[in-house]
């Protein structure tokens, strides 16, 4: 097995990310491997035509409220973890970026079974759009 240096943990929310920041918290305990989380936010500002405060104080609440999220779950294990926000519309080319950028060579996402989960998940997309390694690991529902 290919021995990582960096990996990259790409949440949604917390019901997601506790879990998948855990396992693998547990996977680097006592490596040397550095440890990232990242979230991924819509880029309103990318979609808009013209200027609108209510949509810049909506998308700068969500920036927000998604770095407070990521506080919390970095808190929540024992290891050094990173923390990158990337608020995007192109959200395969701006992490395949950010993987190169940062040398990360694993990125580590979640899946659930659900109805319609085959073509509403990200998280094949990522398998077939990257040149790193992606574990996808599956997530029990609730």
């Amino acid at each position: 097995m290919k021995g990582y240096r960096h990996i990259l943990v790409l949440i949604h929310n917390e019901r997601d990310g506790l879990p998948l920041l855990r396992q693998t918290a547990a996977m680097v305990r006592g490596k040397p491997i550095a440890l990232t989380v990242g979230h991924l936010n819509a880029d309103y500002a990318e979609l808009e035509y013209g200027s609108d405060a209510l949509i810049k104080d909506r998308q700068a609440q969500e920036v927000i409220a998604a770095k407070a999220m990521l506080s919390r779950l970095v808190s929540a294990v024992d290891v050094p973890v990173a923390v990158k926000e990337i608020v995007t519309i192109r959200r395969f080319k701006d992490v395949s970026d950010f993987i190169h950028q940062a040398g990360i060579d694993l990125v580590v996402v979640g899946h659930q079974n659900r109805l319609f989960g085959l073509y509403s998940s990200y998280s094949l997309e990522f398998v077939n759009r990257l040149d790193v390694d992606v574990l996808v690991k599956h997530l029990a529902r609730e």
